[in-house]
């Protein structure tokens, strides 16, 4: 087996490239300058020249407020490169794991979203990532796609890494008291990426959507206080308040109220256990700092 992995510089992607090595599963990892999904000849060429077995699709243009701005590019990535990827993996017979968002809800529901709940995306980025959701469904049947709640990090934007640049240069930082998801590490979506992909090496044909999430939901307001005690160990803060804020205040693209996902689906199909996310914030923070230290010197 032979998994190609893109994206292999972002969040997800990066820790599904280490888990695969710690398996012992060959990949292959090309650069956006070797696999760009706005173009569809590099696509093409790749999927022949690797032959592949599973392609995860780990690369995705997710940038909200950017989206807003060069609507044409965000869709010809999320949508359009989507398509082609589809096309290429039902041709030369690879299976596709696709890598997805909850934002294609609209997050105006109470309860946790299942995969049965009807996505309604506002805004170009939540729009772009859902068409290409449905592109993946129509062109190629082999397909698993994984939607992810909040993806926390120490690498790239997410929410843990604005609350740590927030935290660690302003007095007053501001969060949403009424806005919930499921704090979900890169390094555990990885961990359910691989665990799928070792199953369909066994020959698991479970095709289909699927949500996973770290457990135990949570409001942005306190996983921010969390962070702050967190990071207190790690850095000195300049944060001396927390302001809280309603969703309805913030300027920009907002995000889903609710990003709370059942994962009850992955589980009974797959028998993936979701983990929580507590014990790993400690050892991001304290990456993420001891980075920001080693770039600093």
């Amino acid at each position: 087996m032979k998994v190609l992995v893109i994206g292999c510089k972002g969040k997800i992607g990066y820790e599904v490239c280490l888990a695969l090595k710690d398996k012992g599963i060959a990949f292959i990892a090309p650069s956006q300058a070797e696999l760009d999904l706005t173009c569809p000849e590099q696509i093409q060429s790749a999927i022949k020249q690797y032959q592949p077995s599973i392609v995860v699709n780990a690369a995705s243009y997710n940038d909200p407020s950017g989206a807003e701005n060069e609507p044409t590019f965000c869709y010809r990535v999320n949508r359009d490169g989507s398509a082609v990827l589809a096309d290429c993996c039902r041709q030369q017979g690879c299976k596709l794991i696709h890598l997805s968002s909850y934002r294609v809800f609209d997050g105006l529901q109470q309860e946790s979203y299942d995969e049965q709940d009807s996505p309604n995306p506002s805004r170009v980025h939540a729009i772009s990532r859902w068409q290409g959701e449905e592109q993946i469904r129509q062109r190629c049947p082999e397909h698993i796609i994984l939607r992810f709640s909040w993806i926390i990090s120490k690498r790239r934007n997410n929410i843990l890494t604005r609350l740590l640049k927030q935290i660690s240069h302003h007095q007053e930082v501001t969060v949403t008291s009424d806005q919930v998801g499921c704090p979900t590490p890169a390094c555990d979506a990885a961990r359910v990426v691989v665990a799928i992909i070792q199953q369909i090496k066994y020959g698991a044909d479970a095709w289909g959507t699927y949500h996973y999430a770290g457990t135990e939901a949570i409001s942005a307001n306190s996983f921010a206080e969390i962070v702050v005690t967190e990071a207190a160990n790690h850095h000195h803060l300049k944060v001396k308040k927390l302001k809280m804020n309603k969703m309805d205040n913030r300027e920009g693209v907002r995000p889903p109220a609710n990003a709370v996902l059942n994962c009850s689906s992955v589980r009974n199909t797959f028998g993936i256990q979701t983990r929580s996310w507590r014990p790993v914030i400690t050892e991001i923070i304290r990456r993420y700092y001891h980075q920001e230290k080693i770039e600093a010197d």
